[in-house]
């Protein structure tokens, strides 16, 4: 387990790229347009494509600076400035937390939105996220990320060769079945790590119970309230249009 200091100057490194990363969100989003004629008809900013990453992006900001104030009151700031002084060629812990951060936030935006399911592509990213992050420890984090990037690398293949396109003959919703199990995978494993003590097998319970609801009340909002289209609807969101049609 990190040393409290080590933590809280990783969590301040961290904190500033969750902002700078939700900064860069917002500005390739506000480039979307807010409004716009289509066949004579005028949409208004509510169905804009833009919402959904301005969201977003505000939300990574909003989460970056809780974590950078938290940083800053436990001593953060202080320890990276004070380590800042000696260099080292070590891959440090705050390295680990750095590389994972960016591993999750890539291949969310430029591997699962446009490619998976938005329901299960969010949970993908939640299911790895949470518990690399939140269990406070670094053998969970390497092992979640090695597992997180074995899993990547083969939806990525899944998609960049003829497989996707082979098994979506056979059963039209087949690749969500793939990453359903993928996450299935993930959180299992997830659990079984977190069976080192009783405030991670909690962590792990909270952490799969906001890893599900989160995107249940996300996408149907988006989607059906507010008329945002996803660049990837699948089974899921196909089952969500189904139940709102008939309950309509």
């Amino acid at each position: 387990m990190m040393e409290k200091t080590k933590l809280r100057r990783a969590d301040f490194i961290t904190s500033i790229i969750l902002i700078l990363f939700g900064i860069w969100i917002l500005y390739h989003a506000f480039h979307m347009p807010m409004k716009e004629s289509y066949g004579g008809v005028k949409s208004v900013w509510y169905v804009s494509p833009a919402l959904l990453p301005i969201f977003i992006g505000v939300a990574i900001i909003a989460l970056g600076i809780v974590l950078m104030v938290h940083s800053i009151k436990t001593g953060g700031a202080a320890a990276l400035i004070h380590s800042a002084k000696s260099v080292t060629f070590k891959i440090s812990d705050s390295t680990q937390r750095f590389f994972g951060v960016i591993l999750a936030i890539v291949t969310f935006v430029y591997l699962l939105i446009p490619r998976v399911d938005f329901f299960l592509a969010i949970v993908l990213f939640l299911s790895y996220f949470i518990p690399a992050f939140f269990y406070d420890s670094m053998k969970a984090l390497r092992r979640l990320s090695l597992l997180y990037t074995v899993i990547v690398v083969l939806v990525l293949l899944m998609f960049v060769t003829p497989l996707a396109g082979m098994l979506s003959g056979a059963f039209m919703f087949a690749t969500d079945v793939v990453v359903l199990a993928a996450i299935v995978v993930l959180n299992i494993y997830a659990g079984a790590l977190a069976r080192e003590s009783d405030t991670n097998r909690r962590r792990f319970r909270l952490g799969l119970t906001v890893s599900i609801v989160t995107p249940l009340i996300l996408t149907p909002i988006f989607r059906f309230a507010l008329l945002v289209p996803f660049p990837r609807e699948g089974g899921i969101v196909k089952l969500m249009q189904l139940i709102y049609y008939s309950i309509r």
